[in-house]
């Protein structure tokens, strides 16, 4: 019979590779991101986790509004983004995001004004 212990310690082990792994993807998308953000003029992707609420983004969108990454909470939901729209965009912004979510257009691509710490 197997070790329980030993079983257990293979997945961990394999778990903290895999974020290792996961770490230094990551890493090497927002390096990418941030060589070509100069360029594209956009404030990038992000990435919204409907069931938790949670939206992951290069730190790049957060410090070209004007804030320090210190300043944001620790965990990003929808609303905080979407709450800084420009008031004219909103409508057609959520407009398009109900249209991706109901399966009437395969990306969520949509430009928009947000505005920036500063108010601008």
């Amino acid at each position: 019979m197997e070790d329980p212990y030993y079983d257990r310690q293979i997945l961990l082990d394999r778990i903290a590779e895999l974020e290792k792994r996961l770490e230094v993807l990551e890493n090497e998308k927002n390096e990418y991101e941030h060589l070509t953000f100069a360029w594209t003029n956009n404030l990038g992707q992000w990435y919204w986790h409907v069931d938790t609420n949670r939206v992951e983004f290069n730190p790049l969108k957060v410090t070209a509004l004007g804030y320090s990454l210190d300043e944001i909470p620790e965990t990003i939901d929808y609303q905080f983004f979407t709450s800084k729209l420009h008031p004219d965009d909103y409508d057609h912004v959520m407009q398009v995001m109900a249209d991706h979510m109901m399966g009437l257009c395969p990306a969520y691509e949509v430009e928009y004004r947000i505005q920036a710490k500063n108010g601008t």
